[in-house]
């Protein structure tokens, strides 16, 4: 191995995070750190700079960043010089996501260092997306972020993904929704590797048989509170389930704009008594509630590749969601999990009735879950990959 010295740059990074893209950082980092890769993080902090050193090998830098929208922009601005300063020493720049790090652009030609950018989403998806979803759901943040601030993401976006001397994409289907928005252009230099799951965390919370559920009507659903999620099918759909399974229970973990939308829902519905909205809680003891849980719901519209659903199949819960191209990119129906027709909360109903009725299913479908995220999603062996695209470059 080549005497790496990597910079990895994010907004984003726990606990000052909103969703994956600070987690694909976090763990990336530490499992560079564990293959002792000199490693930095330049990420988001409060109103001055902080350094951690959890090891010898791992440097995390908390930057000063304005805590209103666009939060990535100001994050660039703020800190723009002390960029400058800091990663000179280093052999590879890699921005975790696009917005994060435009700016690197002009480091890249000012320190002479080759650039990575890692992508998790297309902005015109989430755009499509949203404009396509009832009025009445839209809030004043979701549609500053996907109409008002569109034309200056979409730009930053793409002026990276044209400087970038490699780019990761964490799905194929990513990979495809690249090409249509950026052009084919990319495809020479884009290298997929999908997003890992730490493996040693979650076989050591609650593994023990007497943790695991004893409600086998009970459901879980997590990640924020937004339309593109699904959650409102997934209430519909646990409404027609109430007649059969009366003690049926979902469990919402999470936070976002949508919640009051989602509490006026509830009631509509009359799920006063069979749905709990839980709020946040941290990852130890969310993941620790998906394996006491009898099945994990995620019915998203949109995504490029959830952990959220990997972390389901880590517990040895076969998830079951919305039929997509991305969703068919990690789930095979009846294999190790379930796809329902999108958008269709009958057939999501129907899905979760089978799972419920059916307990030698779930425990096979999840093994089966188990063993392909082992084999396909184990950042033992994601590092690695990581590794040669940063020495092919250095």
């Amino acid at each position: 191995m080549k005497d790496l010295k990597v910079a990895l740059i994010s907004d984003d990074f726990p606990p000052f995070t909103f969703g994956g893209v600070g987690s694909v950082c976090h763990d990336l980092a530490y499992n560079l750190s564990k293959k002792k890769v000199h490693t930095t993080v330049l990420c988001r902090g409060s109103r001055k700079t902080t350094v951690e050193e959890p090891n010898d090998y791992l440097e995390i830098i908390r930057l000063p960043c304005l805590d209103i929208p666009p939060r990535s922009v100001w994050f660039q601005l703020q800190n723009f010089h002390r960029f400058s300063k800091l990663l000179k020493n280093h052999t590879v720049l890699h921005v975790i996501s696009p917005s994060s790090g435009t700016l690197c652009v002009n480091l890249r030609k000012k320190l002479s260092k080759p650039l990575v950018t890692s992508c998790h989403g297309v902005m015109w998806r989430e755009l499509h997306t949203f404009v396509n979803s009832p009025i009445s759901y839209w809030t004043t943040g979701d549609f500053t972020f996907s109409i008002v601030e569109y034309p200056l993401y979409h730009f930053l976006d793409k002026k990276i993904m044209k400087n970038s001397d490699r780019i990761i994409a964490c799905s194929f289907s990513l990979l495809e929704d690249m090409k249509e928005i950026y052009g084919s252009f990319i495809s020479d230099k884009v290298s997929v590797i999908h997003n890992g799951i730490n493996f040693g965390k979650i076989d050591s919370i609650c593994n023990d048989e007497k943790s695991m559920a004893k409600n086998d009507f009970s459901v879980i659903y997590y990640g924020r509170l937004l339309w593109a999620k699904g959650l409102t099918y997934l209430l519909k759909a646990i409404a027609n389930l109430k007649q059969d399974f009366p003690d049926i229970s979902l469990q919402i973990f999470g936070t976002g704009p949508l919640m009051g939308k989602i509490k006026k829902q509830i009631s509509n519905l009359s799920l006063k008594d069979n749905v709990y909205l839980l709020g946040f809680v941290p990852n130890v003891e969310l993941i620790r509630e998906i394996k006491k849980a009898a099945i994990v719901v995620l019915p998203s519209l949109l995504e490029a590749q959830p952990i959220a659903v990997l972390e389901a199949m880590a517990c040895k819960k076969p998830p079951i969601i919305f039929d997509f191209p991305f969703s068919r990119e990690y789930v095979v129906n009846m294999h190790n999990g379930l796809l329902a027709r999108a958008r269709d909360e009958k057939d999501l109903s129907d899905k979760i009735h089978l799972l419920l009725t059916d307990k030698k299913l779930r425990i096979r479908l999840g093994e089966n879950a188990y063993d392909y995220v082992k084999k396909h999603h184990n950042w033992d062996v994601l590092v690695k990959r990581y590794i040669s695209v940063y020495e092919s470059l250095s």
